[in-house]
Formats: structure tokens, C-alpha cells, sequence
């Protein structure tokens, strides 16, 4: 029977993570899947990303708003019930 050679990139060294740290090895993992799928001629899309930095830019207007408004808790009672009920829509 003949024997099959599987050949490896010389090009690629092999990752390392430190297996302690969960993290590490999400990003290692996320990496390489990143890399096999753009190899085999997909894009990369980053929309989801992208949507999710706008929504937290809004909630973080919303809460800088709310934060440094003019008048002090009393007056303001209404503008921060907005602020609060704008926050799950903001996230949806």
C-alpha cells in the first residue's frame, strides 16, 4: 500500500497559549478560525461588530446626558426616566 505525505506549511509556526487562561485561548481559537475561513476566499464581515460599538456610543451620549444635565435630582426627575427608558431600546 502506499503511503500518503501530508505536507505542512514550513511558512507557519505553531500558536501557544497558556492553557490557565480562558481568554488566551478564545482569542487563540478565534484567531485561527479567522485565518482557515478568510484562506478559503470568504470576507471577513464586521457589521455585527461595528453595530454593536455605535449602540454602546449611544448609550454612553445617553449617559453622559444624564450625568452632567443642568439641573440637580428633583428638577430633573422626568429627563432621567427618558435617559432610562432610551437605555433597552438603545440595546435592541
Amino acid at each position: 500500500m502506499q503511503e500518503k505525505k501530508v505536507e505542512k506549511p514550513a511558512n507557519k509556526s505553531p500558536k501557544k497559549a497558556n492553557l490557565l487562561d480562558h481568554n488566551s485561548i478564545k482569542h487563540l481559537l478565534d484567531e485561527s478560525v479567522t485565518e482557515i475561513v478568510t484562506s478559503k476566499g470568504y470576507p471577513e464581515d464586521v457589521r455585527m461588530s461595528n453595530i454593536r460599538l455605535l449602540i454602546g456610543a449611544i448609550i454612553i451620549v445617553i449617559a453622559i446626558f444624564a450625568q452632567f444635565y443642568n439641573k440637580k435630582f428633583p428638577e430633573n426627575q422626568n429627563f432621567l426616566i427618558g435617559c432610562i427608558v432610551l437605555y433597552p431600546f438603545s440595546l435592541a
